[in-house]
């Protein structure tokens, strides 16, 4: 049946009608008091203005968290952040049209950009409900071009003498503590995690696109090979940019990764589609020379396991470092290399020192791994046999494990062993810490 303009009408009013609840939605989650609630340290003239002038507290607070490192931030300014950021994502809403979706653009930009910057210390829930809404406000047009598959050329396993061990099934959790209790290095566990629903879906372009709004989500991505490389950079893009910019090209002009990002506190839709291994709830104890390893005591203890996403193109590369935590690395799409070296070969892999801000590198080595292993760059710029051999000459030396790791698998990294890692294909990973 032919529609009318009186049903278009009727739809319109409807949309402006579900609008309007929106915003009442974010006024009525906003008039609750906050947990923990330290925003009247800010002082009361932000306070004041913020329901009615929101931007311009924006803008002051944005100077104020980029007067600290990130991890100094003061809480009240993180909080005054957030909570202008949903100020002004209810201003937003309030004055949108239904002409196209540019509104819903700037709403999820702000709400995410105050994510991402200020860490939801005191509304997190508040920012879940509200994208809660939205997807139930919005249908995803995911538009005509993204493949139902991301391009994985399958990879062979390392042929190699100093292959990493691999368990021959899936070790339960008293498997895996016996694994521990020998005092053992690295491991790959295959099948662990095939009841993860991320094993079917995440290897859909598609369905990330409808899980993240369209691809609407905003994402912090590296740009770089990696972040010792000349002009690495950081930049804020939406995944629907990400994909076509760098996952979807065979060929993309530069390299981007969303790398050691907790994605899933973000978006919790994907957090659904994971689960946090067993083996995070072993007992493990430090060796020597994990103990003298940089970083370690430093480490907060966690009460829960920390969860990162690494998803990129190929050739994304970690440099060789090390972690101050026990680590599960889980390959759900692509294949990656990893090169390990144990906390014994420290003094032949060449920690750096401070850099040039005065911020400590020495869990990261010097020595790009895959200029070394000629075989995983397209191109070797360096002379290896006169040049770095030279400037590091232990490190030739050094005894390493290796391998590919492939969809489906996981591998145990132990705390300060140092690691290289590098995508082989498109890759879709998910790190848990745990102590």
């Amino acid at each position: 049946m032919k529609r009318g303009v009186a049903d278009v009408e009727v739809d319109a009013q409807h949309g402006r009608g579900r609008l309007g609840c929106l915003a009442d939605f974010i006024t009525d989650l906003l008039s609750q008091p906050a947990l923990n609630e330290t925003i009247h340290l800010c002082g009361p003239a932000p306070l004041r203005v913020i329901e009615n002038c929101p931007g311009t507290v924006l803008d002051l607070t944005y100077e104020k968290l980029h007067s600290f490192s990130y991890s100094k931030v003061p809480s009240q300014w993180r909080r005054l952040y957030e909570e202008a950021s949903l100020y002004r994502a209810s201003e937003l809403v309030v004055e949108a049209t239904l002409d196209g979706d540019v509104w819903l653009d700037a709403v999820v930009r702000i709400l995410d950009t105050g994510i991402i910057l200020a860490g939801a210390p005191g509304r997190g829930p508040v920012f879940r409900r509200i994208f809660g809404q939205l997807e139930q406000l919005v249908t995803p047009d995911l538009g005509h071009d993204i493949p139902a598959t991301f391009d994985v050329v399958p990879q062979r396993a390392v042929d190699s003498g100093s292959a990493v061990p691999r368990a021959v099934h899936v070790l339960d959790l008293e498997g895996f503590q016996k694994w521990l209790g020998k005092g053992a290095g690295p491991l790959i566990v295959p099948g662990a995690m095939g009841h993860w629903p991320a094993s079917q879906l995440w290897h859909d372009p598609n369905y990330l696109l409808r899980r993240t709004l369209g691809g609407r989500r905003l994402v912090p991505v590296e740009i770089g090979e990696s972040y010792t490389s000349e002009g690495w950079s950081q930049r804020l893009m939406t995944i629907r940019e990400y994909m076509r910019a760098f996952l979807l090209p065979s060929e993309p002009a530069e390299v981007g990764y969303l790398a050691q990002y907790d994605l899933f506190a973000q978006i919790p839709a994907l957090r659904n589609d994971i689960v946090v291994p067993d083996y995070c709830y072993a007992a493990t104890e430090l060796d020597e020379d994990s103990l003298r390893t940089s970083g370690l005591g430093n480490a907060e203890p966690l009460d829960e396991p920390l969860l990162n996403a690494w998803l990129g193109p190929k050739g994304t590369k970690t440099p060789l470092h090390t972690d101050p935590y026990h680590n599960i690395l889980c390959q759900v799409v692509g294949y990656k290399y990893i090169r390990l070296y144990a906390p014994s070969q420290t003094p032949n892999v060449y920690p750096r020192g401070l850099d040039e801000n005065g911020i400590s590198m020495e869990n990261t080595s010097h020595v790009d791994v895959s200029v070394f292993r000629a075989s995983l760059s397209e191109s070797c710029e360096l002379d290896v046999e006169g040049g770095l051999r030279k400037l590091f000459p232990l490190f030739e030396k050094a005894k390493y494990v290796e391998a590919v790791l492939a969809p489906g698998e996981c591998m145990y990294i132990p705390v300060g062993w140092w690691h290289y890692v590098e995508s082989l294909t498109t890759s879709f990973s998910v790190s848990f810490w745990w102590t």
